[in-house]
């Protein structure tokens, strides 16, 4: 029998491949919002216990990217209209003030740093794979609001950024993320680099509005609701 350490090693190992796995389901689409989540049959799905499988499910529900529901189990948590106007208006709020808070620590090497992922985020997405796009423009934004020094905020904006990715992935159907993402993305360098405070914020600002507004003005991805009725998913599978 091996001992304690490798053993909640191995178990954690096995928590994280359930947890990495079915996040990348759930954003992809694989499993779409609102679909149940079978324990049982995820386990065999991912070759692990019930026990990682729920733990992998926990974490899942801290990025409200499942949700419990009482005597019925575990659902992909369903994309609103009022969920992505709201989580964006959370994001807008703390991911200014992460920039206002980096302000001061972001120097000439910095933005020569930053501009270079940025230029490798910008033909990464021209590939036929945007996977390292994803990861890259991920980058970009954390760079900067790494130099906040504040955890909270790294908290909670990394909460928000999980759950939006599937939000950015519907807006990159609509093949307007390439070109509209790179120009707002490198004004909020330039703002930077010309110790503009008020230009970088409203650039960022406007990149982050970029993909709700797309969204909502996507008739052919929202379902359109009467006045009084209950927020239906957006159409996705």
């Amino acid at each position: 029998m091996g001992s304690p350490d490798r053993r909640d090693a191995a178990v954690v190992s096995r928590v994280e491949r359930a947890y990495q796995g079915l996040r990348k389901a759930i954003i992809d689409g694989d499993f779409p919002p609102g679909s149940p989540l079978r324990v049982d049959r995820l386990g065999r799905a991912y070759g692990v216990s019930l026990i990682p499988i729920r733990e992998a499910l926990r974490k899942l529900e801290v990025e409200r990217l499942v949700e419990a529901i009482p005597n019925k189990g575990v659902r992909v948590a369903p994309i609103s209209l009022d969920d992505l106007q709201d989580v964006y208006a959370t994001r807008i709020t703390l991911e200014l003030q992460a920039l206002r808070q980096a302000w001061p620590r972001m120097d000439r090497r910095f933005i020569t740093e930053v501009r270079g992922v940025r230029r490798r985020m910008v033909d990464s997405l021209r590939e036929p794979d945007p996977t390292s796009a994803y990861e890259l423009h991920r980058q970009v934004h954390f760079a900067i609001y790494e130099r906040s020094e504040s955890p909270w905020l790294m908290h909670l904006i990394e909460i928000l950024w999980s759950h939006t990715e599937r939000y950015r992935r519907l807006v990159a159907r609509l093949g307007t993320f390439i070109d509209e993402g790179r120009d707002l993305h490198g004004r909020i360098l330039d703002a930077i680099a010309d110790r503009d405070l008020k230009g970088a914020c409203s650039a960022l600002q406007r990149d982050l509005e970029r993909t709700p507004n797309l969204i909502l003005a996507a008739e052919e991805l929202v379902t359109p609701r009467k006045s009084g009725e209950n927020q239906d998913p957006l159409p996705i599978t």
